[in-house]
């Protein structure tokens, strides 16, 4: 069971690798085509890449009998029906759209993956939660506000399905047959199909010129002979779900490359569709385990989340970031450092029985409740008296709130105190900070998840502690707000 995750985690790997290098070309083909058609370019890409693959496995090519050159020319004309559509369907809509809609391969992999090779690798529901987040990451970094339905996007439709049938086909084939032969008679067939295409076009072959040429040969071993040979041979270690969603992040690398090497310009929302995209990719990766929530539970407490969220919030003031970050490690000393001690002799004597506080009777012990006062208040009150940074005095005016919330409701109930505050970090960051930090937010969950998974909480004191923390700091940012603008 270790050998098999760590051979698919490997898999993960390189196909990671894949995808960065297709994103890392983006620039260079777009380049290319701008002065050359797409199908004779195509012909020339992957008649290099055969001649690439060729003295690699052209022997191996004997050990596929007719069903392996059968399935290889499946999975090329797949592959070949992708780009052709695309092609097609970018004459009549933009290409964000075209880039969102093609994404939706990563959709349709757990649906296809599902009747075709039926229980064998149906998509867990990690890989399904990824599928979600992935595909709203798309559609921040693609779609515009035109989200009317034309021809285009139908066709790049269909080529999303030709991708899709693609990743899937490998999966099917690529087990029962030698991979370098399987991608010779890949490449081959899409070099076949592009060149006897381009002859009905009106562009016809014209002569290439040498930075044709370069890219062609560049794409062609890089991008197309080493990329696909990899796919073809790890693919199998891996799912089809779990390759579909590694291939979403090739728009977040071609964003990338394109802000290296062409001068593109990011926005907030392009940050966050990617930001997602990455989210999307390591959750399907997560293994739900109580191990990981308790890690979880534990690396995201409030002990250890309050230093980044103190700097977080110190470095988003208007002052210079030398005199922040000091306001930040002084304010976290006496928030954390000291309460910390208080709690360490309390764990030491016995009084309570772990970090979390669990047990709503030992919260209402005198020294607990000093500590939250203590880690709460006095920060306050010195950010107040000596006019430190703004940003910090709205986060322990949340947290003071909090605290004093959190108390009063011991007296009868419990709610998470985990939840709660990464509930009203995370809101408080994204109210600063704008839609860049929305990702955040996807925290409050994952720790909801963690803590009823280990069982310190119920469902509903996780979903108590969430709208609590989320309620403080709308307040705050409202009050505040309405005391900037009167």
């Amino acid at each position: 069971m270790i050998h098999s995750r760590r051979r698919q985690l490997w898999a993960d790997l390189l196909l990671l690798l894949v995808t960065l290098i297709w994103g890392s070309t983006f620039t260079m083909v777009k380049n290319a085509v701008s002065d050359y058609p797409v199908l004779p370019f195509l012909a020339l890409r992957f008649a290099l890449a055969t001649l690439a693959l060729l003295p690699l496995g052209w022997r191996r090519l004997r050990s596929l009998g007719w069903r392996g050159w059968g399935a290889g020319a499946l999975i090329g004309l797949f592959l070949f029906a992708g780009y052709a559509l695309q092609t097609m369907g970018l004459q009549y809509t933009s290409a964000s759209k075209a880039g969102f809609i093609t994404g939706l391969s990563v959709v349709i992999v757990p649906i296809l993956s599902t009747v075709v090779l039926r229980p064998a690798q149906r998509p867990n529901a990690s890989s399904i939660l990824g599928v979600l987040l992935a595909t709203v990451g798309l559609a921040l970094l693609s779609l515009t506000q035109e989200l009317n339905i034309t021809r285009g996007d139908l066709l790049v439709l269909f080529c999303a399905f030709s991708f899709a049938l693609h990743i899937v086909s490998i999966s099917a084939f690529a087990p029962r047959h030698d991979p370098i032969a399987l991608t010779i008679v890949q490449v081959a067939t899409v070099t076949l199909a592009s060149g006897t295409s381009s002859l009905f076009t009106l562009e016809g072959w014209p002569l290439p010129r040498p930075s044709t040429w370069f890219a062609a040969a560049f794409t062609g071993v890089l991008a197309t002979a080493l990329a696909f040979g990899l796919q073809t041979a790890v693919q199998r270690f891996t799912t089809p779900t779990h390759t579909a969603l590694i291939f979403a992040a090739e728009p977040v690398f071609a964003a990338l490359f394109g802000v290296l090497l062409a001068g593109d310009v990011l926005t907030v929302r392009h940050l966050v569709g990617g930001a997602l995209i990455v989210i999307g990719t390591i959750v399907s990766e997560i293994r739900w385990s109580e191990r990981t929530a308790r890690l979880i539970s534990r690396f995201l407490a409030p002990q250890y989340i309050g230093p980044p969220w103190l700097l977080i919030l110190a470095l988003t003031d208007n002052d210079s970031w030398p005199e922040s970050i000091a306001w930040a490690v002084g304010i976290g000393l006496v928030s954390i450092a000291l309460p910390l001690l208080l709690m360490l002799r309390e764990l030491r004597v016995g009084r309570i029985s772990d970090w979390h506080i669990s047990e709503r009777s030992e919260r209402l012990q005198p020294v607990p409740i000093l500590v939250g006062m203590l880690a709460t208040g006095m920060p306050l009150g010195i950010l107040i008296l000596f006019d430190g940074p703004r940003t910090l005095m709205l986060g322990f005016a949340v947290a003071f709130g909090l605290a004093l919330f959190n108390l009063a409701i011991t007296f009868w109930w419990k709610i998470s105190q985990h939840v709660s505050t990464v509930a009203a970090a995370t809101t408080l960051i994204t109210g600063l900070l704008g839609l860049g930090a929305a990702p955040s937010l996807l925290l409050i969950p994952l720790v909801a998840w963690a803590r009823v998974k280990v069982g310190a909480h119920t469902v509903m004191q996780t979903v108590a502690g969430g709208l609590a923390g989320v309620t403080f700091s709308l307040l705050v940012l409202y009050l505040y707000r309405l005391t900037t603008i009167s």
